[in-house]
């Protein structure tokens, strides 16, 4: 339906304005369009059987009378009238008058009158709100908000409107000498088009509607001569000018929102920057500094903790579980924890990055919180005690889980590590509530202890 739709609104205003008599009332091209116009009768009866979304609660409304009475109030006259035959009705009820008539009145109406059934063709194209309607239903159910193929998609739909506007305006342009007969004041006798291949007529059409427009004088040879051309002109340049507002907004909005993250971080940067040149860091310090925001954000920048407050809990819980997914599966201790235990636990993680060198804990300073690694590797100093830890395993508990408050080893980032920490005061939250619980951890912390001061000994 949908192809059947767009075909309908880009051929029959290129029928009603190009097509000879020949071509319009021949009986294969009649046909087709008796069989469009069924297919389309047939698609107005299953509109009345075709379920809704709700927007209230979301949920698809099935019921037949609900669906009738939202149908007949919104699209159903449009539709109806669509689907009417009002062109060949006409043309039928006068080519019987001429066959019961003797005047030559009646064939002078007639010939008038095959003009008009061409217009009333023209209502055809009120089913355009159908390609509209489906587009939105196909944005609504299956179209992708974000990133580079929803923008484009997007893009190209101002364009497909663009073009289209374009080809109603050259149809237009040309029906309108066509059925005044041609006079010799109309552009297209000046332009010397009338005996011309429909080709050459449309592609020469098409020029002069973009140009106008665009209003761009190109497409015309001075200022029409007759009155009907004027008016012609001058509903195309309105159309065209308020069409180039709405397309420029259109595109810049969809510029500005399709790398919102994005173009956020740029800005981020560039503030570093300039911050870092005020204040001459040093070259080194500058690109560590940088690669610390690149591999933090990966090129775009959210405000998580914003972001995921607008969710109800249950719905925050699961994505940062879903977010901390490798860390779970990687440590030992949460395997088989209780999942209440790990959704708590987890909520009160935050994330750190940090780049090949840096020091995360220095010995000696007080400790507040401890880190579990989701990926990366670490160097723990300790005395001459030395161990590498990676992924799924954690440090800094000493400070949090026993009576130590400073720390007791250096501990380096021997490559790019994603971290999740652990403050004094949220870990002593979740042991409130989950005692048995983070039981694991403290073994492992006195048994860490019991080491240290076995070492120190």
């Amino acid at each position: 339906m949908i192809l059947a739709t767009f075909g309908n609104v880009v051929v029959i205003p290129l029928s009603v304005s190009f097509f000879t008599e020949e071509v319009f009332y021949n009986p294969a091209w009649i046909s087709l369009n008796v069989a469009v116009d069924f297919l389309f009768i047939v698609d107005l009866c299953l509109n009345f059987r075709i379920g809704f979304l709700s927007h209230e609660n979301g949920i698809v409304v099935l019921e037949t009378e609900k669906i009738k009475n939202k149908y007949i109030k919104t699209w159903f006259i449009p539709d109806l009238v669509a689907v009417m035959p009002v062109d060949y009705v006409i043309l039928i009820t006068e080519v019987l008058e001429v066959h019961t008539s003797t005047t030559g009145i009646a064939g002078a109406r007639v010939v008038k009158l095959i003009k008009l059934t061409r217009l009333f063709s023209l209502l055809r194209l009120l089913r355009f709100s159908r390609l509209l309607r489906y587009a939105h239903n196909w944005e609504e159910f299956h179209g992708l908000d974000v990133g580079a193929i929803a923008t484009l998609l997007q893009f190209l739909h101002v364009i497909v409107v663009i073009v289209l506007m374009c080809h109603w305006s050259a149809c237009f342009h040309f029906m309108v000498a066509s059925i005044q007969d041609f006079p010799e004041n109309s552009w297209v006798t000046r332009e010397g088009l009338q005996n011309r291949s429909m080709i050459r007529q449309y592609t020469t059409c098409m020029f002069r509607s973009l140009c106008h427009m665009t209003t761009l004088n190109y497409g015309s040879r001075g200022v029409p001569k007759g009155i009907t051309d004027l008016w012609v002109d001058i509903i195309s340049m309105m159309v065209g000018t308020v069409m180039y507002t709405l397309v420029l907004a259109r595109i810049t909005a969809l510029v500005t929102h399709s790398r919102v993250s994005e173009n956020v971080y740029k800005s981020k940067c560039d503030e570093l920057c300039q911050y870092m040149r005020l204040y001459r860091i040093p070259g080194a310090l500058r690109e560590r500094a940088i690669c610390h925001l690149a591999s933090r954000y990966q090129g775009k920048w959210f405000d998580e903790k914003a972001i995921l407050m607008e969710l109800n809990e249950p719905l925050r819980r699961e994505i940062i579980s879903y977010n901390c997914s490798n860390l779970i599966k990687k440590h030992p201790v949460f395997k088989d924890a209780n999942p209440l235990y790990l959704l708590e636990l987890l909520d009160k993680l935050e994330f750190e990055c940090y780049q090949p060198g840096e020091l995360i804990i220095g010995r000696g300073t007080m400790g507040d919180c401890m880190y579990f690694i989701d990926k990366g590797d670490v160097e723990v100093d300790s005395r001459g005690y030395t161990q590498i830890l990676s992924d799924g395993s954690f440090f800094g508990e000493l400070c949090v889980m026993t009576d130590i408050t400073r720390r007791q080893a250096d501990v380096r980032a021997l490559t790019s590590c994603r971290l999740y920490s652990l403050s004094i005061s949220n870990y002593e939250h979740v042991s409130k509530l989950f005692p048995k619980a983070m039981h694991g951890m403290e073994t492992q912390a006195q048994q860490l202890l019991q080491d240290l001061k076995t070492i120190i000994e």
